[in-house]
């Protein structure tokens, strides 16, 4: 990727984490609770992995260094809808956190049913578009504040209140290919 485009990358790189949020909770025959569940794309893994290993070794964002942070625990919940949404940036390529279909990560979030599965206080997405899972760490590590911070330690501003939070334990990610400009999509969403 040129030095022009990889600019642009990193500056359409968005981050929202957002307080607790209500949200209905569907339900399956009998009234029993119901969510999805699947396992991350082998890019995704890549990704996975290579967050834990930025984390438990420490990194430093925007100049300030923090230390080691415990790795994320995939949530196969989460990751089904971070593949829904990377699918939905995919087709649409409308790269925001307020595409215009209104199926915002919330969304998705709501459509997988996660609350059923993990009781969360709190929800964060960071996005990006990059062809591999090792340039995805580079963007979000070199990003504005807010997405280093957000992946690869035990803490992350919460862009309502702008208070600094305890960080995420749970991931889950998922990845898309644009059919028609053939840009990769990366949906990173997280929970605690």
């Amino acid at each position: 990727m040129n030095a022009a485009r990889w600019g642009i990358t990193t500056l359409l790189l968005t981050l929202t984490a957002c307080g607790s949020v209500p949200l209905p909770s569907p339900t399956g025959t009998g009234g029993a609770p119901t969510f999805e569940h699947a396992l991350m794309t082998p890019l995704a893994q890549q990704l996975f992995a290579l967050t834990n290993t930025v984390r438990t070794a420490g990194v430093t964002c925007q100049g300030i260094a923090y230390p080691p942070a415990l790795p994320l625990q995939e949530d196969q919940t989460l990751t089904t809808a971070a593949q829904h949404r990377a699918d939905d940036l995919a087709a649409t390529e409308d790269f925001t956190h307020t595409p215009a279909n209104g199926k915002t990560y919330v969304y998705w979030i709501t459509q997988v049913n996660l609350r059923a599965e993990f009781p969360y206080t709190h929800l964060g997405e960071n996005l990006g578009m990059a062809d591999t899972g090792a340039r995805m760490i580079d963007v979000f590590k070199t990003s504005h504040t807010g997405h280093c911070e957000t992946q690869f330690t035990n803490t992350y501003q919460d862009v309502t209140t702008h208070q600094w939070l305890s960080g995420f334990t749970r991931i889950g990610i998922g990845e898309a290919v644009s059919p028609s400009s053939h840009q990769h999509y990366w949906a990173v969403l997280f929970a605690n």
